[in-house]
């Protein structure tokens, strides 16, 4: 359940932030493509998967995609099918939250 819950607050923050940034089509510089063929490219070259999925909005959904050794790619999908990669790195974590006068 803490997992479920870690998840869904790391999503609304990455959320957040990509929507402060801006959606996918305002970001040129990133690598982006048909949706089918980059989370293909992840596995394959990374492998990695989709752990997370998000609704930004009406006309975008993020996605986080996470390999075993700890690297990431958050995916930004608009409507039309075309995702753009906006972040990646190494090093993820899943730190439970923990809730004042909650119990685990």
């Amino acid at each position: 359940m803490s997992r479920n819950l870690s998840n869904i607050c790391v999503a609304a923050a990455l959320a957040l932030v990509v929507t402060a940034v801006g959606a996918p089509q305002t970001l040129a510089a990133q690598p982006c493509g048909i949706h089918d063929a980059l989370a293909k490219t992840l596995k394959t070259k990374y492998q990695e998967t989709r752990r997370i999925l998000g609704i930004i909005n009406a006309r975008n959904v993020m996605e986080i995609f996470m390999s075993p050794q700890g690297t990431w790619t958050v995916v930004v999908t608009d409507t039309s099918g075309t995702s753009c990669i906006t972040a990646a790195g190494e090093g993820w974590q899943e730190i439970p939250i923990v809730t004042a006068g909650l119990d685990s």
